[in-house]
């Protein structure tokens, strides 16, 4: 019998600025992804002032996204999600490929497409915010064995980043360039996402980036704050045996139940939470609060 566990989620981002803003065009990630681990049973987005222009549709990656427009002047915007997502219960495993990681003949080519037909070259070629380094050959060396499985190998390097990296809040910002993180050792879990991902698109395994929410537990006894959640970030490798596998460098583990996927892409600014322009004046102060709790 397959064993399930309901979450509510609660994301409230809030702008507040010092002018007035007379246009705002924004584009949401909130919906949580639809696939074989979880199912979204509810969903909806609020957003103060009303939008006067506001549409939903999936974008090339196959995530939900929100496009809206507030037309008229307004000093804040607040944009509240609310989403019931039914997750399924398996124990975390890390599968053998049954691909050494330097077999040439075996590896996926850029033309090359998975069961979703989006093609590797989107996960193999870099990016602005993961860009090919060579710097990242010095990191790598160590865990390169010939021979070697290729989820074995993602794995280690997952391992190596968690234990090789501190987790430091503030430290950087999301134009913080990889090669900083390898010269500090710091970031958060964007920046440890990051620099896996240029890990293995530097030795030819497609790898993509993951946005969604991560249940954290206060310990025993002490009450959960409310807003004290945040949005999480962690990979996804693939081979043709396994298909797409998370990996999540900033705890070490394989995502599983309490992990909640809301998309994924070719780094950070595929998924960005809420983004957009806006025409005004004056400077804004953000404000993000997110509550996931067992339903």
């Amino acid at each position: 019998m397959t064993k399930e566990v309901c979450y509510q989620i609660r994301h409230l981002t809030a702008y507040e600025y010092s002018g007035r803003i007379d246009l705002c065009q924004s584009i949401a990630h909130l919906r949580p992804l639809l696939d074989g681990s979880q199912k979204t049973i509810e969903h909806s987005v609020e957003v103060y002032p009303k939008p006067h222009f506001q549409t939903e549709r999936q974008d090339y990656w196959d995530n939900g996204t929100l496009y809206f427009e507030v037309q008229g002047s307004h000093q804040s915007l607040k944009v509240i999600a609310t989403s019931k997502v039914i997750k399924r219960i398996a124990d975390p495993v890390v599968p053998r490929s049954g691909t050494a990681w330097d077999d040439l003949s075996a590896r996926l080519k850029m033309g090359d497409s998975d069961e979703n037909g989006l093609y590797f070259a989107n996960f193999l070629l870099p990016t602005l915010s993961c860009p090919r380094l060579a710097e990242i050959d010095e990191f790598l060396a160590p865990s390169l064995q010939p021979g070697r499985d290729s989820m074995e190998l993602v794995s280690e390097i997952m391992t190596r980043i968690n234990t090789e990296f501190d987790y430091v809040p503030g430290a950087t910002d999301t134009t913080t360039p990889v090669v900083t993180l390898l010269e500090n050792k710091q970031g958060v879990c964007q920046d440890f996402a990051h620099v896996m991902i240029v890990a293995l698109r530097r030795i030819g395994i497609p790898v993509r980036y993951v946005s969604g929410y991560l249940e954290t537990l206060p310990p025993p006894g002490v009450a959960k704050l409310q807003g004290s959640d945040a949005t999480h970030a962690w990979v996804e490798a693939y081979s043709r045996a396994t298909g797409w596998v998370g990996f999540d460098p900033t705890n070490n583990i394989i995502p599983a139940h309490q992990h909640i996927k809301i998309g994924h892409g070719r780094d950070y600014f595929d998924l960005q939470p809420l983004k957009g322009t806006f025409v005004g004046n004056g400077s804004q102060r953000l404000t993000v609060e997110v509550d996931v709790e067992r339903c």
